[in-house]
């Protein structure tokens, strides 16, 4: 019976999901750009294909998971400018902000560590004042994915970096957790999301 209620209520709303980073080859493989690879990852998950949409200044793929009609988005506009492309989907796809969440790296916490909040501040994390800043708020769910910290030297060249190699090694094992959370999210709520992603395995 939970499984059909389940079903029941996602198929009852569309979400939409933000992997935010920086567009461009160059910046593919950094830290900075795990939101974009962690929905990158989903988007494959559930037979997404992605384009361009230039009246967002994103890619944008759609489909349906487990009856739910999902978005995903990867805006073009630049980690401090993703904002602007968050405003435009929101307004595009008429999507109550609690049925969005925003996939971002975060180096306060350790590699490959999840965390996922109904609402908070962008602790500092650009793309996060950006969304904050167009939208005016802070309530909508964030899914952070820890990169670590630099034990010293520039943070910014630090998240422009790309990953250790036996950090790139285990990328694919934490990009499947944030699908499943993912998942969960749409399928059960944002509670169970939130217990997954925040309870050590």
């Amino acid at each position: 019976m939970k499984s059909l209620l389940s079903f029941q209520n996602a198929a009852a709303k569309d979400y939409l999901i933000v992997g935010l980073g920086n567009p461009g080859s160059s910046y593919e493989k950094t830290r900075h750009n795990v939101g974009f690879r962690a929905v990158r990852y989903f988007a494959k998950r559930h037979g997404m294909g992605l384009r361009r949409e230039d009246r967002i200044v994103a890619e944008i793929g759609r489909g349906k998971v487990l009856g739910a009609k999902v978005e995903v988005v990867l805006p073009l506009t630049y980690m401090n400018s993703s904002g602007e492309a968050v405003r435009a989907c929101a307004k595009v796809f008429k999507m109550p902000l609690k049925q969005m969440v925003v996939v971002v790296d975060d180096v306060a916490l350790p590699f490959g560590v999840l965390r996922l909040k109904s609402e908070g501040s962008s602790g500092g994390h650009n793309g996060l004042k950006s969304v904050e800043e167009h939208l005016g708020t802070d309530v909508y769910p964030r899914l952070r994915i820890g990169v670590g910290n630099p034990k010293k030297g520039s943070m910014v060249d630090y998240v422009l970096g790309k990953f250790e190699p036996s950090e790139e090694d285990l990328l694919p094992q934490v990009f499947e957790k944030a699908a499943d959370v993912l998942d969960c999210w749409i399928h059960e709520g944002i509670q169970p999301a939130m217990t997954k992603a925040n309870t050590k395995e």
